[in-house]
């Protein structure tokens, strides 16, 4: 049977006791010395690492609200709490602290007051709603009451009104019959959407505003005098070619009436109003037909007409937008190799010229009134922290320490390598080696691949599993095959229906570079990817017998029944260019399971029981298939959990299992 493993908080708890059972507790130990050999990256660092979101200024920009995702191991859940930014000074304070998630600030106009969305009721029954919290002390009060979770809350800069979305109530009948357990789902029907409110800030009668569609990501303009917000007829990600930006104006002005809902006509994505207010910024598509396409940053007048494409020319993906405080220039995060570097472009248009280079990885920037500008940054060997810049041009400074100490670990030395793949297309990687390991030695190598696959990509940020790998003696390689992001359009949108060739050459390509260079042990390699990454692995292990190991995380392998399985088949049939029933050939050829037979890998197949993107069945196939022929398999997987894991301990099970096995087969 496998070793348990204690979460953080419990162990320390435990050692705790023991140390009271046993007499009075040792003298602290002695203070390192310069020259003490620093702690290695374990998995309790692995699994605290706090993460950062939902960026907001107050009116003034002397103060940035947001929110910090943090695992409590002792309570095997993650939790989200408010924290807030003062400047110029960089006091950085935690606002709240309750074992339920608080998240979605927003500011008053005086910026002294935050409202947000918090579920602070007790009983299997209680709804997430709007809480407030002033910033001159005090504890948070409830906004109101609502029978049905709100999710997101806007404060409009006039200070009069707060907008919300709220789950339509369900029927009275149907939570009858669902209390008698008459719970049977039907398809595709839709009994509650996420829908537009406004309420006087004062307090009154909310007002609804939208009917029978899903709603999400509401802002105000500046003048207060209009809501935009982004609408989808389902909200299933199926559907992201049909959502829509939707704009809805206060009539008359100041009034809490409200006219008629217009629509852009575009694919829409986060956006951002100009601060005068006469403008709409996004980063999307253009061509509903398409499900993969490049990414460009457009502009509509709020008033209507065409939106213009600013970056028709920039052979990169657009991000999400922030604008200056003139409402002359867009901001943007670029994708730039394995960097990111902020971009910029006139409203007007004109060339899009780059500016600071992050030599880390980068979040969407926000914009205060006063130009200073904040993101959410990693390093190579430093976690995500809050770094802002005086102007849009700076380099900008770290401000929080989140996740302060993990610098200061003996972690791996990460670089970029490149090489040249089957067709003389040049690939580029990152080498994660470990600490202390000589500059050029075969090391025992796990080649890590991404999801996605389109537009991801491995950048100079942290890598916390590759470190704890790295921790115990692998070297880790990540290589940005075809698809990826920030190497061009056409390297970005490659050959259709490809899925398992060109992208593999460029991977296996890349590993006989290593082994050419000395840097990889062709005796001990090993890989593992999740997504798009777990198909990958999936086919790599049906392609070679190279690898001593692999580990198999959230991996298609079946592609024709994962059409019928996924909550995804739009993007899949236009990739494929046609149904399974149309292109039968095409499916099988890019599936795994067609050559399963030559599989011979020790394969170790890891899936979230709830996982609607790669459901269950999909892992199901291949752990049978490898047992009836014979081939080591292990197959783990995990209640409650969707496309990835997040419970503390199921993420520590997967982490150290994967370790054991790679140990196991790698030795």
């Amino acid at each position: 049977m496998a070793p348990r493993v204690l979460p953080l908080s419990f162990a320390l708890a435990l050692n705790a006791a023991f140390a009271c059972a046993a007499g009075p507790p040792a003298a602290p130990p002695a203070a390192k010395g310069p020259a003490a050999k620093p702690d290695a990256f374990t998995l309790d660092h692995l699994l605290t690492l706090s993460s950062i979101s939902q960026l907001s200024w107050s009116a003034d920009g002397r103060r940035l609200a947001f929110v910090v995702t943090a695992p409590d191991t002792a309570e095997d859940s993650n939790n989200q709490d408010l924290w807030l930014l003062d400047l110029p000074e960089g006091r950085v304070t935690r606002l709240t602290r309750h074992p339920k998630n608080d998240f979605g600030p927003t500011f008053s106009p005086s910026g002294d007051t935050l409202a947000f969305i918090a579920n602070r009721g007790s009983g299997d029954d209680a709804k997430a709603a709007i809480w407030m919290m002033s910033l001159r002390g005090g504890e948070p009060w409830a906004f109101g009451t609502t029978d049905e979770s709100v999710s997101e809350v806007a404060w409009s800069p006039d200070g009069r009104w707060l907008a919300y979305v709220r789950l339509d109530t369900l029927p009275k009948q149907v939570r009858e019959w669902r209390k008698k357990k008459w719970d049977h789902v039907v398809e595709d029907e839709r009994l509650q959407y996420p829908s537009l409110w406004v309420v006087d800030a004062a307090g009154g009668k909310p007002r609804r505003l939208t009917s029978n569609e899903h709603v999400w990501n509401v802002r105000w303009s500046p003048d207060s005098r209009r809501l935009a917000f982004l609408t989808s007829p389902t909200g299933k990600v199926d559907d992201e070619n049909r959502t829509d930006l939707a704009i809805v104006p206060m009539e008359p002005a100041g009034s809490s009436a409200t006219g008629a809902e217009r629509r852009l006509g575009v694919i829409a994505a986060p956006f951002a109003w100009s601060p005068d207010g006469k403008w709409i910024a996004w980063a999307g598509g253009s061509d509903r037909g398409k499900y993969v396409e490049k990414s460009a940053l457009w502009v509509a007048s709020a008033e209507g007409g065409a939106p213009a494409n600013l970056t028709a020319s920039f052979d990169e993906d657009a991000k999400e937008p922030a604008w200056s405080p003139g409402s002359d220039t867009l901001y943007f995060h670029s994708a730039r190799r394995v960097t990111t570097v902020l971009a910029a472009v006139p409203r007007d248009g004109g060339a899009v010229t780059l500016g600071p280079d992050r030599d880390a990885e980068a979040g969407a920037p926000v914009v205060a009134s006063d130009g200073r500008m904040a993101w959410v940054q990693s390093g190579a060997t430093a976690p995500s922290e809050v770094w802002v810049a005086d102007r849009a041009g700076l380099p900008g400074r770290r401000m929080t320490d989140l996740n302060a100490g993990i610098a200061e670990l003996a972690l791996g030395a990460t670089r970029a390598v490149q090489w040249t793949s089957s067709d003389g297309v040049k690939i580029e990687g990152l080498l994660l080696r470990p600490a202390g390991a000589a500059a050029k030695a075969p090391l025992k190598t796990l080649v890590l691949l991404h999801g996605g696959p389109y537009a991801a990509r491995y950048a100079l940020g942290f890598q916390s599993t590759p470190q704890y790998f790295a921790a115990h003696g692998y070297q880790v390689f990540m290589p940005n095959f075809r698809s990826s992001g920030g190497y061009g359009t056409a390297f970005m949108l490659r050959k259709r229906s490809d899925w398992g060739f060109q992208d593999w050459l460029d991977v296996a390509s890349g590993v006989d570079s290593l082994v050419r260079w000395g840097l990889a042990d062709a005796k001990r390699l090993g890989v593992y990817g999740g997504s798009y990454g777990g198909y990958l692995s999936a086919w790599a292990i049906t392609q070679t017998g190279r690898f001593k190991a692999a580990c198999v995380l959230a991996g298609a392998v079946d592609l024709p029944a994962l059409f019928g399985q996924s909550d995804t088949h739009q993007y899949r049939a236009f990739e494929f260019e046609g149904y399974p029933w149309q292109t039968p050939e095409k499916w099988r050829r890019s599936s795994p399971i067609t050559y399963i037979q030559d599989a011979r890998t020790p394969t170790l197949i890891i899936i979230g029981e709830n996982d609607q993107r790669i459901p269950y069945p999909q892992a199901q196939q291949l752990y049978n298939a490898l047992v009836n022929l014979g081939v080591p398999a292990e197959f783990a997987h995990y209640p409650r959990e969707g496309h990835g894991l997040r419970e503390p301990r199921h993420r520590a099970d997967q982490t150290t299992r994967m370790l054991r096995w790679f140990d196991r087969w790698m030795r």
